[in-house]
């Protein structure tokens, strides 16, 4: 049974990277006509849970983008947030993490990215939040300073449901740990913090997080993420703008004149 599910898998891989080589090859309108079939193939194939698969799932999602564009493809993916399986959108997310890693920010319709991404931060599934964590650390990194204003709105509206009281406040901790996931050689996303070895609000959310879209299931007793809202009571009056630069930077009054950097010359 083994060597047929390894046999499986490896028509798979193979039938995955030989569509990638034709969209690639092909010109670019006869690859935009076909991208959206391509796209809907490639879904079903997100859930499986072989490494190899999963890996090639990444790198086929990887030349659509490159055969028509970021926008497009993460178009057609976007309602996957919404899947029935949560590696389907866990891997949704990771895909635009890995894009907005390798990609040049003008490829992206950036506030369009938030909303899709936004969603995952309250899924039922841990891993999911986990991934949708790491992804709004890079959009919010490629949003720049000063301009988190349509990541902030989005989680603002999420917030507006009680049983989210606190995500805000767990996605500023994310934010100032000022770290970043990678790309591995093999395309997946490595995240940059591993849950286990740090604390803080952000670690309590992805573990404690409550499910919005639609579904009564939740990882704790009455849809509620107890010990991420016991930390964050603090929370009541802030708001996008108190989020509109990232959290290691400075106001202005607190720059030195003479260096521009520190507050003490």
């Amino acid at each position: 049974m083994p060597v047929s599910v390894c046999i499986t898998c490896q028509v798979i891989v193979v039938t995955l990277d030989v569509i990638g080589i034709v969209m690639l090859r092909v010109d670019s309108k006869t690859a935009q006509s076909h991208v959206r079939r391509v796209t809907v193939f490639l879904i079903p194939r997100m859930s499986d849970p072989n490494m190899m698969v999963r890996q090639a799932v990444m790198q086929l999602a990887m030349r659509l983008m490159q055969a028509t564009s970021p926008a497009i493809v993460i178009s057609i993916l976007s309602d996957n947030i919404r899947h029935k399986s949560p590696r389907v959108r866990q891997l949704t997310v990771d895909i635009v993490t890995a894009a907005l890693l390798t990609r040049p920010r003008s490829d992206f319709d950036l506030p369009a990215l938030c909303g899709t991404a936004a969603p995952a931060l309250v899924d039922q599934k841990k891993s999911v939040r986990q991934a949708a964590m790491e992804c709004v650390a890079v959009i919010a990194q490629v949003l720049g300073a000063g301009k988190l204003k349509p990541l902030m709105s989005e989680i603002e509206q999420l917030e507006a449901d009680r049983r989210f009281e606190g995500l805000m406040n767990a996605v500023q901790a994310r934010l100032a740990r000022r770290q970043l996931p990678t790309v591995s050689n093999g395309g997946l996303v490595d995240y940059a913090v591993a849950h286990g070895t740090v604390t803080g609000v952000d670690i309590d959310w992805v573990k404690c997080g409550s499910y919005s879209l639609g579904s009564p299931k939740s990882d704790f007793v009455d849809n509620k993420p107890h010990s991420v809202s016991t930390s964050s009571r603090h929370h009541v009056g802030m708001s996008a703008k108190s989020l509109s630069r990232l959290p290691w930077e400075k106001e202005a009054y607190e720059v030195c004149s003479v260096c521009s950097i520190c507050t003490k010359c």
